[in-house]
């Protein structure tokens, strides 16, 4: 009877413990999910921040242009190609006389000093936010089971409505402030799952610095001065952890010059450079 008492126990033991085992990789794929929606959001919110200002991160464009295109040109075009070619040419040059131009695309500068263009592209933004509810859907499912404050969630859907407003109407200044405050959620979601405070300390960063980059269409240089003043003190705590230092070194020494180099330039006040120091501490921030 002992015997049979003593297998029992072991079975219920093993069971417990596969129960248990089971668990705990579910919840670990879960945290990665997270982890990766997090991530996902962070990309997204930054991208529209940046549409907002006609900011990219790609310093050229392919851009396609309308050339008009004479009978005389058409002509010369004929006859200074090979008999063989002029079979294959003929149909490109009566289309040309069709529609009397060809397109021709180029590489274009697009940069700060140099954009591509300066109206704010609303339909694009419009098409952007509405499909971030279809992601949000899900993700605020998962951080409900990881038991992320209901606070914080709840939070998030109401400054999304908020954001939604403000694009809808084209409402610039408030826009990228609504985006701003979404942002900060994002770092509050990171400090709750646990061996996550690196990726946390990012969050921080990022939303400091995207606090100041809002701030600027609205001229509250000293506001922006404060909010760089964070990131700073955020990136500190990063760059003390040894864990992170030992994969970003140089990455590291970087960044922490870049946000020096950022704050010091808001004396000048000048939005053109402020821009291009933005861009640059952002590409590096990305990369992490």
């Amino acid at each position: 009877m002992k015997k049979h008492q003593f297998h029992l126990t072991i079975l219920i033991l093993l069971f417990s413990l596969f129960l248990l085992v089971g668990c705990s990789r579910q919840e670990e794929k879960l945290t990665d999910k997270v982890k990766s929606e997090i991530d996902y959001f962070s990309t997204k919110i930054i991208n529209i921040l940046n549409k907002l200002n006609n900011i990219t991160m790609v310093n050229y464009k392919v851009v396609s242009e309308n050339i008009n295109l004479s009978k005389d040109s058409a002509e010369y075009e004929k006859d200074s190609n090979s008999d063989e070619e002029k079979s294959n040419d003929t149909a490109q040059v009566q289309s040309s006389k069709d529609t009397d131009n060809i397109i021709i695309f180029q590489m274009s500068p697009n940069t700060i000093l140099n954009p591509i263009k300066k109206d704010i592209n609303w339909k694009e933004l419009k098409n952007e936010i509405e499909n971030i509810y279809s992601s949000w859907n899900t993700f605020l499912l998962d951080l409900y089971e990881l038991e992320i404050p209901g606070d914080d969630i709840l939070g998030f859907s109401r400054d999304l409505d908020i954001v939604t407003t403000y694009i809808k109407k084209e409402d610039k200044a408030n826009s990228l402030l609504a985006m701003a405050n979404l942002y900060k959620y994002l770092p509050r979601y990171a400090e709750n799952i646990r061996e996550n405070k690196i990726e946390a300390n990012i969050l921080k960063t990022k939303s400091y610095i995207i606090n100041s980059y809002v701030l600027l269409d609205i001229d509250d240089w000293n506001g922006m001065e404060e909010e760089m003043s964070k990131a700073i003190d955020a990136f500190k705590i990063l760059a003390s952890d040894p864990n992170f230092i030992s994969k970003n070194l140089y990455r590291s020494n970087k960044i922490y010059v870049l946000l020096n180099e950022i704050k010091n330039s808001l004396d000048l006040k000048d939005k053109e450079i402020f821009y291009i120091k933005y861009k640059n501490l952002m590409e590096e921030l990305i990369e992490i």
